[in-house]
């Protein structure tokens, strides 16, 4: 929320001297200030707080600490259970999911007539007992590990996690505040971890196993899906293209199950943002774009839905320099039903085909 309102003032301010700028007929330097300001708010974002935030929520509640705790204590989620503990930025006690190995950490504190969720990695700050002390007592060392696709998609699997957990928790938090007596449950955001990386050609387990091979390519264009035998599985092929036999996204996209016609992919825009609808003999889909994650490097994030159910997460990262295979995009699926497996991984490899057109 600092770095919000550090953001907003610093908009605020340069507007204030491009105007100034302006009544004294320096319009030029003006006229720069005030577009400056303009990309501020636009990179910031508008609405509220709580719509600009991926990373922390502020829920205004009279719900108590301990009474959330009582609520939400035997939840599962990708940080583990929750317990107690006492963060140095608020008074009294929170409550804390994590850390995991990665330091990632969702503390829910009060602060004032709020409730104050959020996602951090700076765990010194989280104030504990002996009796907690192995939970920190497993970190990675990123200095002393070798950053390879594989470890660089888990690390980036669990910020994505993490601030899905935080939105799923602002919800039910809310559901709570207004019927303390409502269903909590089993967990939130468990998830089975997959990645592909567009060198290898490899949709692989959090084992680190083959479970398909992938195939893409923007120019042609190529977007398949194979099992590990080599036999094709799904692929999506656009309808139309321009003189320049550049794919016309508004033409659509067909899609292909063991050859033959499955349904089709339309572009669309929800609410001001990215979206696709893909109308299949499985039912319809709804792959509509989330906000970047930039703590784990991730611009390109979709929600899978089906039937208003959230079926998966697809966080895609641009390219990325490794050491041990080169530069490459880096993308990431967390399954929350792995019935539909296959398809998320069709529209993973092409949604990150038809992103290959802003990687020059």
């Amino acid at each position: 929320m600092k770095e919000d309102r550090v953001i907003t003032l610093l908009g605020v301010l340069t507007g204030i001297s491009g105007l100034l700028a302006c009544s004294v007929g320096k319009w030029i330097m003006g006229g720069i200030m005030l577009l400056l300001a303009f990309a501020i708010f636009m990179n910031r974002g508008g609405g509220k707080f709580n719509d600009r935030s991926i990373y922390e929520k502020v829920i205004k509640t009279d719900l108590s600490i301990d009474e959330l705790f009582a609520a939400i204590k035997d939840m599962d989620t990708p940080l583990g259970r929750a317990w107690i503990a006492v963060h140095k930025g608020f008074a009294g006690d929170s409550i804390i999911f994590g850390p995991n190995r990665y330091k990632d950490c969702v503390v829910i504190s009060r602060k004032k007539g709020d409730l104050d969720v959020k996602h951090i990695t700076m765990v010194d700050n989280i104030i504990r007992g002996k009796a907690d002390e192995y939970r920190f007592s497993d970190f990675i060392d990123a200095k002393e590990t070798e950053v390879t696709p594989m470890r660089y998609s888990y690390f980036a699997a669990f910020k994505l996690a993490s601030v899905m957990m935080i939105r799923d928790l602002t919800r039910l938090i809310e559901k709570l505040d207004a019927d303390k007596n409502a269903a909590v449950p089993e967990s939130i955001g468990t998830f089975s971890f997959y990645y592909h990386n567009s060198t290898e050609g490899f949709f692989r387990d959090a084992a680190g196993d083959d479970i398909l091979v992938v195939r893409n390519s923007y120019h042609p264009f190529e977007a398949k899906v194979f099992d590990t035998d080599g036999n094709e599985m799904a692929s999506v092929v656009p309808r139309a293209y321009n003189a320049k036999d550049i794919v016309t996204d508004s033409a659509g996209f067909d899609m292909y199950a063991d050859g033959e016609l499955f349904g089709d992919i339309s572009r669309t825009n929800m609410n001001g943002a990215d979206a696709f609808i893909a109308k299949t003999e499985a039912g319809e889909f709804t792959v509509r774009i989330i906000p970047a994650n930039r703590r784990a490097n991730m611009s390109f994030n979709y929600v899978i839905e089906k039937d208003g159910v959230e079926k998966a997460v697809i966080g895609g990262s641009p390219n990325i320099l490794f050491d041990t295979v080169g530069r490459c995009q880096n993308d990431v699926i967390l399954s929350y039903d792995d019935d539909y497996l296959v398809f998320y991984a069709v529209m993973e490899v092409f949604i990150m085909t038809l992103n290959k057109r802003f990687l020059k």
